[in-house]
């Protein structure tokens, strides 16, 4: 035979040559698949020298070895061939379902006619229900095996046990872990290293729905079902032909779907998935489906890192971002407690699978929005991809990546998935040597240095954020000399032929962008490490010292630049909005929806006295102390502290200096547990109506929180009722608390002119506003708040109350145009505005909520006040 298997060496070498010969092996051998029991068959073969002889070695092989890989590494057909030899390895783990057809793969790829009994005899295995997923060891080593079987295997099975345990009782075979230990004689001191091997497979696909394709197939038939986690938004649009799929293949589908939009990107998202994951019992070594975009990715990801600590997933890209970054990514994550990726493990998939084929679904500004991310792998790793990008032009995303208006098989076509696959490929080079981020030299990090300082206050789509700061850092390798100045044309050239941002009207606050990169600094170790193109496009170097003189002075220039460009540099549907998302400056979850604010109980002794039943202030307590007494020990006592609103507002100078940010302030609310609900308790109740649009807020699945509540809701009604106000404009209407509730404070005859740019909360607040006595007091506009707002002030209109309530970054420009309808004597309302206090300190409303208000102190033209109001009223009038 051609395969031998030495004992005496232990490990064992397979390389590419050992598949062939194995097929040689077997013509030589004389080597057939039986009739009849199916059972019998997979037995027999099993049982022949050629076949058991290559299944050893491949049990003893190290397949983790970065020299194994290299041996494998020069075709297609090697590549596939390495995919056979790591599920080889487990052989006595595998079930008889896969083992038959990883088998039938391989001796089909060598020679095609030889494949056919092996592919009959996967066929027949396969369509057994008891043998599909029966373990190989229980056939070759178990009480039942055969005499045979045993003779040959059982052995080999002893030396795997001690030599290398994953072989033989693997809890996945798709990682292994390592590692030593040192100690002293006595044992009292320890020095540790532990290591751990992850294996994936990625590969770009054609029509993975069809059911003549066997990708997935391939991977669930053996477990005979296939439980898979999906987003809501491709349920509606390839749901039914999922569960064609998956039964055309006679595999039962479970199928799990969550609403992922950027919003939903939290802990209570993940909690749900590990829920439903364990209510279908799903086990260790069964892989999940997780099929949807980057949000998905990152949340599907992280609760199977968190299911039984380490649950394999196959991902299936429907995104661009999800097909070259997030998808294949070992980085899973979620929000919460108001913070951004702030839970996460490093799980990447086990299979990751991209067709271009679920581009034709998503919207041309979603297409833009991914190619940043491509943009950024070739700028830094790949010039080649580079020039492809130059070479496909705009033509990328009007044909959505070939898959519109181009033939299969043209040079488009086959251009497209290039830069696809040379994409992913400088992507996962750059992501797989260094797993753990234990070094921050990442080239795939480029565009994502200043750019959060600026997304989220902008609202922008993160790809025209990443856009604007690749094309910022490629203005500063220039200036460092690092690049030629064509080159650096070259980079802005492909980001605006795309269509992407090469600036926005946000880069006019230059803060901003310096307090990412403040907090990029911290991140990532005391180094600023900004990775920049360097020495020429396809190449990598890293900025570790840019000053804010210079940052800001840079910024002016490289603005200036851009306005050469067309459009002068900006984007086409930069904006969250434009593409049919949440806004995310708009919609926020905090910290206070997740963890309760740590209270201090009160000593009894502190306690007011109790009244004495006849309304007078004599009463004592149980010391015997008068009221007045009480009053002067319980003041003294916290005016110590500083802490008295009416101590303070008495001391503090009657100017008070701008600053960068606001306060520290430890907490995650205004107000100490059971507070607001007090004030609710003593506050008129809500009508009917009021909690009807809390229903329907709840049951369209939209961020409850966001409405303005009971307290607010009666205050706003209160007000616009004592002001005598007639006409009010509120600018952000969600679902339609605050309107109404300026409508109930509201003469017959007046009017709510309420402004809403999202569908799905504009027709909540509808419903709401038709069920409603005062609905017919309410216009609601839809549209561009930004906009609609312009437009009324150039066409003179006024009003009595102006409520603001939309995106936060831009209260300035609805402030100023409020001021210009306001009315005689007529009030502006900002609400939220102390949540710059309670938001996290990374999270850029806080600074821009900070901005406006030092903005309003400063204006000779009103008077204002901050009240404490749920999260904070700026109540502004004219002087």
């Amino acid at each position: 035979m051609h395969i031998t298997l030495d004992k005496t060496k232990g490990a064992q070498v397979v390389q590419p040559q050992h598949f062939a010969a194995l097929v040689a092996d077997i013509q030589e051998a004389g080597v057939t698949v039986p009739d009849g029991d199916v059972k019998a068959a997979l037995e027999a073969v099993l049982a022949s020298p050629a076949l058991s002889t290559f299944l050893l070695r491949c049990s003893r092989a190290d397949v983790f070895d970065g020299s194994v890989a290299a041996d494998f590494s020069s075709n297609t057909k090697d590549l596939r061939t390495l995919r056979s030899l790591k599920q080889l390895k487990y052989v006595y783990n595998l079930p008889a379902g896969q083992l038959t057809q990883v088998l039938a793969d391989v001796v089909t790829s060598e020679d095609a006619e030889a494949g056919k009994p092996w592919t009959a005899l996967a066929e027949r295995v396969l369509a057994s229900k008891e043998l599909c997923t029966e373990l190989i060891k229980n056939l070759i080593i178990g009480k039942a095996a055969r005499a045979d079987l045993k003779a040959i295997y059982e052995e080999n099975a002893d030396w795997l046990l001690h030599n290398d345990p994953h072989a033989l009782f693997p809890t996945s075979i798709y990682r292994q872990g390592g590692g030593h230990v040192s100690s002293s004689e006595d044992s009292t001191r320890i020095e540790g290293v532990m290591s751990t091997t992850i294996t994936t497979t990625i590969e770009i696909v054609r029509d993975v729905l069809n059911p003549e394709n066997h990708q997935l197939r391939d991977v669930y038939k053996p477990l005979k079902r296939c439980v898979a986690v999906v987003d809501e938004r491709l349920d509606k649009l390839y749901g039914k032909a999922l569960a064609a799929y998956f039964a055309a293949h006679d595999i039962e589908f479970v199928q799990l779907t969550y609403r992922c939009m950027e919003v939903d990107k939290d802990i209570s998202t993940v909690e749900k998935m590990l829920v439903d994951l364990k209510g279908s019992r799903v086990s260790r070594n069964e892989p999940v489906l997780i099929v949807g975009g980057g949000v998905m990715a990152d949340v599907g990801g992280f609760a199977c890192a968190l299911y039984h600590r380490n649950t394999p997933y196959v991902m299936l890209c429907t995104s661009i971002v999800s097909g070259i970054d997030a998808g294949p990514s070992p980085r899973t994550c979620c929000d919460g407690l108001g913070y951004k990726n702030v839970f996460g493990a490093y799980h990447p998939p086990v299979l990751t699978l991209t067709d271009r084929q679920f581009f034709r679904t998503l919207e041309k500004g979603w297409i833009r929005h991914g190619i940043a991310e491509i943009i950024k792998m070739a700028v830094t790793k790949d010039a080649t991809l580079f020039e492809a990008l130059e070479e496909a032009g705009e033509q990328l995303v009007s044909t959505k990546f070939g898959i519109e208006g181009v033939e299969a098989g043209s040079n488009f076509d086959l251009l497209s998935e290039k830069i696809i696959a040379k994409a992913m490929d400088g992507y996962v080079r750059s992501e797989y040597g260094n797993l753990w981020e234990t070094h921050q030299c990442r080239p795939h990090a480029y565009g994502h240095t200043w750019s959060p300082g600026f997304e989220l206050q902008a609202g922008l789509l993160h790809g025209h954020a990443v856009a604007i700061g690749m094309g910022y850092g490629a203005y500063l390798s220039f200036l460092e000399g690092w690049i030629s100045e064509v080159d650096f044309h070259r980079i802005l050239k492909v980001i605006s032929t795309m269509g992407l941002s090469l600036v926005h009207p946000i880069l006019d606050n230059p803060n901003s962008l310096w307090q990412s990169q403040v907090k990029m600094t911290e991140k990532r170790g005391g180094n600023l490490c900004a990775p920049l193109p360097r020495g020429s496009i396809g190449k990598c170097g890293y900025l570790n010292d840019l000053t804010r003189q210079r940052l800001e002075s840079t910024l002016i220039e490289y603005k200036e630049l851009c306005k050469a460009y067309p459009r002068e540099g900006a984007g086409i549907e930069p904006h969250c909005r434009d593409v049919g998302l949440e806004d995310p400056s708009t919609v926020k979850q905090h910290a206070d929806n997740a963890v309760p604010a740590t209270t201090e109980e009160t000593p009894a002794s502190e306690e007011a006295p109790a009244a004495n039943g006849h309304g007078t202030s004599a009463a004592a307590n149980g010391h015997g102390e008068v009221y007045n007494d009480w009053i002067e020990k319980q003041q003294v006592s916290r005016n110590k502290g500083a802490t008295s609103s009416s101590l303070m507002a008495s001391m503090v100078d009657s100017k008070t200096e701008d600053t960068e940010a606001p306060p520290a302030f430890p907490h995650s609310s205004l107000f100490h547990e059971g507070g607001e609900e007090y004030a609710q308790a003593m506050t008129t109740p809500a009508s009917t109506e009021f909690v009807k649009i809390a229903k329907e807020t709840v049951a369209a699945e939209l961020f409850a929180p966001c409405m303005v509540g009971a307290i607010e809701g009666q205050f706003l009604k209160m007000v616009a009722s004592m002001t005598k106000a007639k006409r009010v404009l509120d600018i952000g209407t969600f679902t339609g608390y605050s309107a109404l509730a300026f409508a109930g404070g509201l003469p017959a005859d007046g009017q709510v002119v309420s402004i809403e740019f999202d569908e799905k909360c504009a027709d909540v607040a509808q419903k709401c506003f038709d069920a409603s006595a005062d609905g017919s007091k309410i216009k609601l506009i839809r549209g561009d708040a930004m906009k609609v707002v312009a437009e009324m002030a150039d066409a003179g209109e006024q009003f009595d109350i102006v409520f603001l309530d939309a995106d936060k970054v831009n209260y300035a420009h609805y402030y100023e145009a409020g001021l210009k309808m306001l009315a005689p004597g007529g009030t502006i309302l900002a609400d939220n505005a102390l949540c710059s206090l309670v938001y996290a300190d990374d999270d850029p409303v806080r600074l821009a909520l900070h901005a406006f208000a030092q903005k309003v102190r400063a204006d000779t033209r009103v008077e204002q006040v901050m009240l404490t109001v749920r999260e904070g009223i700026l109540l502004v009038r004219r002087v």
